[in-house]
């Protein structure tokens, strides 16, 4: 067997543990959002009552009745509601998890999380909410729990990158490079979904990349794989729909006849189109017929599409302010800036930032003897799908997270971005310039990783 099938997957599970032990629960961004989105999903496959009801209220104190009028209704175990991880990475949480780490449930009743799930595909909780149900069929504690649910999340994006990266007809490096970045580790060792959108979108990439270029004929079940994979991607993050056109990067002499081609054409579409729109009818159909938006978090008016057709130019100096003085940030967030809670004490440090820039573009340069089939039209719109999904990105928080009162669009992270960066980094890869650094590029990004963590245990033990 191939050392470096079991390399990879092994470097990036013991990384994610690391991560996973430095970087406290809810430390990532949204994290305990994401935690009760798969506690309820845990509910539903236990066959228990996953959020409260009329029943419920009407035997609930006042501060579980508080947190349902404000839109809280996952259920949990009494002592899963328990304080102690809020506070950020430090002393104070490190020494509860050690003392808790162990412990077992002694709960009596349910009690209702103050956090509101997320209303989304439930696959992308399916690892989390596996270690949680485990866990409370185990009868363990709180923190055995939360460590569960994250661990089977960190396993399951490995298996993904391992897939992706067996998958993946060429310049495997640029997904193996994509899966051990700090940002992407730091999520995958969490509650949060991003790692499942990550893990999917690799696969999604490595799976028409092995239709287009390796595999001689296109089956049905081929097919098949590709319009699960959209479904599995698209509805959960609407903003990376034009992603799926990487598919057409298919040909279509791959088909048996060019009228199985279109079929094949037209019932992926159908299938994913007819999915988001299932699962984001209300979002969107809020976006088409919205003349006036409230932005909750600064308790001001927002943008609507309408602004758009009305005052083009005003908006289109919102998005190009945003780049101006944003691309900065989210280049810095995309890799490992601004960990935990993006506090800006838990960071890579800048050096380190530029090692990393370093190896991925080196991961994506063609070395001696290997094919670089991605090449002019092609190489052009992959590009186009890239900016089409990076300006969704922007859109999508510009008209649910950002008030009139500012002239940039806020809210948006350079972790947002992550999986469209392998998509960009492929265009790299080019006939006319060769090399050949990967190993040392490999050893080169596992050092800034562990560099990262060491330096954030040693500021987080520095806290009190």
């Amino acid at each position: 067997m191939d050392k470096g099938k079991i390399l990879f997957p092994f470097t990036v599970i013991v990384l994610g543990l690391f991560y996973m032990t430095v970087l406290t629960p809810f430390s990532a961004p949204d994290e305990s959002v994401h935690f009760v989105s798969a506690y309820r999903l845990s509910s539903q496959l236990m066959g228990k009552q996953a959020v409260a009801d009329e029943s419920f209220l009407a035997n609930a104190d006042e501060d579980e009745k508080e947190r349902i009028r404000r839109g809280a209704n996952v259920l949990v175990r009494e002592g899963d509601d328990a304080g102690g991880l809020y506070t950020g990475v430090g002393q104070a949480t490190y020494n509860f998890v050690f003392t808790e780490m162990f412990s077992r449930d002694r709960s009596q009743e349910m009690t209702v999380r103050y956090e509101a799930p997320v209303n989304t595909n439930p696959v992308v909780y399916l690892p989390q909410a596996l270690g949680i149900t485990l866990a409370r069929a185990l009868g363990l504690g709180y923190i055995p729990l939360v460590y569960l649910g994250r661990l089977f999340n960190l396993l399951a994006f490995t298996a993904m990158a391992a897939l992706a990266a067996e998958l993946m007809p060429f310049k495997k490096e640029v997904i193996m490079a994509l899966s051990c970045l700090p940002m992407t580790l730091h999520l995958a060792a969490s509650f949060s979904y991003d790692a499942e959108f990550i893990g999917l979108s690799m696969v999604l990439l490595a799976w028409c990349f092995h239709l287009a270029y390796e595999k001689k004929e296109v089956t049905v079940k081929d097919t098949v794989l590709l319009a699960l994979l959209l479904i599995l991607l698209e509805p959960g993050k609407i903003a990376y729909l034009p992603v799926a056109g990487i598919s057409l990067l298919i040909p279509s002499a791959k088909f048996q006849t060019k009228k199985r081609y279109w079929i094949s054409v037209a019932s992926v579409l159908t299938a994913m189109v007819l999915a988001v729109f299932l699962v984001n009818r209300i979002v969107l159909s809020a976006w088409a017929t919205t003349t006036e938006s409230y932005v909750g978090w600064s308790e001001a008016a927002g943008y609507t599409l309408q602004d758009a057709f009305q005052h083009p130019y005003t908006v289109f100096m919102v998005y190009y302010e945003t780049i101006v003085t944003q691309l900065d940030y989210y280049l810095v967030t995309m890799l490992g800036g601004f960990l935990g809670n993006l506090d800006p004490n838990l960071t890579v440090p800048p050096f380190c930032l530029m090692i990393l820039w370093y190896v991925l573009f080196v991961s994506a340069l063609r070395r001696e003897g290997e094919p670089a089939p991605v090449t002019g039209g092609k190489k052009l719109w992959i590009l186009i799908l890239v900016l089409l999904s990076g300006f969704l990105v922007l859109t999508s928080m510009l008209l649910g997270w950002t008030p009139r009162n500012l002239t940039y669009i806020t809210g948006v992270q350079g972790r947002y971005f992550i999986p469209l960066l392998p998509l960009l980094l492929l265009t790299l890869s080019d006939k006319r310039l060769t090399i050949d650094l990967r190993k040392s590029a490999w050893y080169l990004e596992c050092f800034v990783s562990i560099y990262a963590l060491i330096r954030i245990c040693s500021t987080s033990c520095l806290r009190y």
